[in-house]
């Protein structure tokens, strides 16, 4: 009994730095963590859909109800990255206020830590805004993919696609 249970400890560190190893293989850093998922908070709970493979690195990124700054790293409120993983992945973020904000969100495979671009500046990788418009020959206004965060939070879902 006492062999299973050292067993059991070195499995479950391992796990743990597993975990840790391939957040600093991927320069994901801790400030870049999303919050913990709490249905009572005032947060956005981000759903991500089509997450087509385990590699690389899943960013949400929040926006404030500003055109000018939108999908513009001076009109960004916060960035949660994280490793991703197939299929449905839930990022949560904690609110200060209630708002009218707008998400974006991308699955960087290579783990660059940046969107890959056409030459026509459309994502080269799966990309989504919330309330999930259809990206064209460029990217939407703000208004299509505002949504209101209400005071107990709100939940979203976003499909990742590929641009056209």
């Amino acid at each position: 009994m006492r062999r299973l249970s050292a067993c059991l400890f070195v499995l479950l560190a391992l796990g743990s730095i597993s975990g840790r190893a391939l957040a600093e293989e991927l320069d994901i850093r801790p400030d870049e963590a999303g919050d913990l998922c709490d249905e009572n908070a005032r947060q956005l709970r981000v759903t991500v859909a089509g997450i087509q493979h385990s590699e690389g690195i899943l960013t949400v990124e929040l926006y404030r109800n500003e055109q000018r700054g939108f999908l513009r790293k001076k009109g960004r409120l916060r960035r949660v990255r994280e490793a991703a993983s197939e299929g449905e992945h839930t990022v949560c973020m904690n609110l200060a206020s209630a708002d009218l904000v707008a998400v974006a969100v991308y699955h960087d495979e290579d783990g660059d830590r940046d969107l890959d671009q056409k030459w026509n500046k459309m994502p080269k990788e799966p990309f989504g805004l919330s309330n999930n418009p259809k990206l064209r020959l460029g990217f939407p206004p703000i208004e299509p993919s505002l949504i209101a965060i209400e005071p107990g939070g709100a939940d979203i879902v976003i499909d990742l696609r590929e641009a056209e």
